[in-house]
């Protein structure tokens, strides 16, 4: 039996992030924040290009990577405005459940530190910097 993968589907497991391409799942993790996006793009650009991500939030920090992966589409319970907007500018197919102002930090009391520090640099930079450790 074919299982068809969705939103829904994922929303109910407790990934926070999966790969698929093809139908199939190339990577899952359980971390959280950009760990497990920026690890995928170190291990598994290629197999991004065209591919569907399904990740737990989705902010500016993840849009700007995944667009930089080339992903064809999004599934995500949570975006934020500016996540969105990056994604639909570059094409980049979203299904999600709740779109929110921005990504908080864990307190609630402000951004998110990733989030920041995307709106302080150039797309490029934010990437270099990132995908350098």
């Amino acid at each position: 039996m074919t299982v068809k993968y969705n939103l829904e589907y994922f929303f109910e497991k407790s990934w926070s992030f999966v790969l698929m391409k093809n139908g199939k799942i190339v990577f899952k993790s359980k971390a959280q924040h950009l760990k497990p996006l920026i690890f995928c793009i170190k291990r598994h650009k290629k197999e991004m290009r065209g591919a569907v991500v399904f990740d737990k939030i989705i902010g500016q920090a993840a849009a700007i990577f995944l667009v930089y992966a080339k992903v064809k589409e999004v599934w995500t319970p949570t975006i934020s405005r500016s996540g969105k907007a990056c994604l639909e500018k570059h094409n980049v197919k979203i299904d999600y459940k709740n779109l929110v102002s921005c990504i908080k930090n864990r307190k609630g009391d402000d951004l998110c530190p990733m989030e920041k520090m995307s709106r302080k640099m150039t797309k490029k930079e934010f990437i270099e910097k990132k995908l350098e450790n």
